[in-house]
């Protein structure tokens, strides 16, 4: 659980930015995030607190690796149909 609760912050930090900086600041506020809540479903919940903190974090992860997938593939989708609209002469230029 403990490697849990240190790689999952980390790994959601990763897929919202590049920057390194930036992802160390994302990563700790996602962890104390997920602590917290967690924390506080276990209290209100009357779970184990260390599970309840890691699956938080794991659900927190989950939703960041849905939306940055459809992101991408939103964005994959608007470059293919830019890409289908160049005739040859635009595509030429784009080489020269």
């Amino acid at each position: 659980m403990i490697a849990a609760s240190i790689v999952v912050p980390a790994v959601s930090a990763r897929l919202l930015t590049d920057s390194f900086p930036r992802m160390l600041l994302l990563a700790a506020a996602i962890g104390v995030l997920c602590g917290l809540v967690g924390l506080l479903l276990s209290y209100y919940l009357d779970v184990a607190p260390g599970a309840t903190v890691v699956l938080t974090a794991a659900s927190a992860f989950l939703v960041v690796l849905t939306a940055t997938s459809l992101r991408r593939r939103l964005r994959t989708e608007r470059a293919r149909r830019g890409a289908a609209r160049l005739n040859p002469a635009q595509v030429s230029d784009l080489f020269d």
